[in-house]
């Protein structure tokens, strides 16, 4: 992975460090904007070449990241994770949706010829 490849994981990084703590936090008050963020960067990554499974992993270190903030500041374990699986869950679909949409903007568009597929003889 080159150094810009690095710099942009590590983007991806505190980003999912940033929405685990608005989301823990319960201050989800820009949490959309956030998202709309993510979206647009990891097209933008996508586009240039970075593995979707690096930007997966560099969310999801975030998040974890993001638990082991929290778990510091409160003391104690976080006790319900299922805030923490529906934050996960979001943002993996976001970051697929994002290198769905730039795959389709980079493919040229398949046409499907007329009469396709043949019906029987």
């Amino acid at each position: 992975m080159d150094d810009g490849a690095r710099l942009e994981v590590g983007a991806a990084i505190r980003m999912g460090l940033d929405l685990a703590l608005a989301l823990l936090e319960d201050t989800d008050s820009s949490l959309d904007g956030m998202l709309r963020r993510l979206a647009r960067d990891t097209t933008r990554w996508a586009m240039d070449g970075v593995p979707i499974e690096d930007v997966q992993h560099a969310v999801h270190d975030g998040v974890k990241s993001g638990l082991a903030e929290m778990r510091e500041r409160v003391g104690d374990p976080i006790p319900d994770c299922v805030p923490v699986v529906e934050l996960l869950d979001l943002l993996t679909s976001v970051v697929s949706r994002a290198y769905l949409d730039a795959d389709r903007a980079l493919r040229p568009v398949r046409r499907i010829p007329a009469g396709w597929p043949p019906t029987g003889s």
